[in-house]
């Protein structure tokens, strides 16, 4: 019988190398892949901080123009206003 240590041991040389070489295309890729992506992501990622600019002005100048809630200038009132919203119990008449 003849030793094939050495035909074993060429082939797991060459197999490694195989290896590294898809890794490398791998590692290629995912960087190829990243830089698209961060590429592709630069006009959304302005629009929005466009977007998010326009909404904080816009609240800003909103905030400074409008009073939220006006406020009743006497305690009486603001009861009154209340006892308006208050279900009121249903009173049925003989007939």
């Amino acid at each position: 019988m003849r030793d094939i240590r050495v035909d074993l041991q060429d082939r797991a040389n060459l197999i490694k190398k195989q290896m590294s070489a898809a890794q490398d295309q791998f590692d290629k890729l995912v960087e190829r892949l990243k830089l698209e992506h961060q590429r592709r992501l630069k006009e959304p990622k302005a629009e929005l901080e466009a977007i998010k600019l326009l909404t904080e002005k816009e609240h800003r100048r909103l905030a400074g123009s409008w009073p939220l809630a006006p406020q009743p200038q006497n305690p009486q009132a603001q009861s009154a206003g209340q006892d308006i919203m208050r279900p009121r119990p249903v009173v049925k008449l003989a007939s």
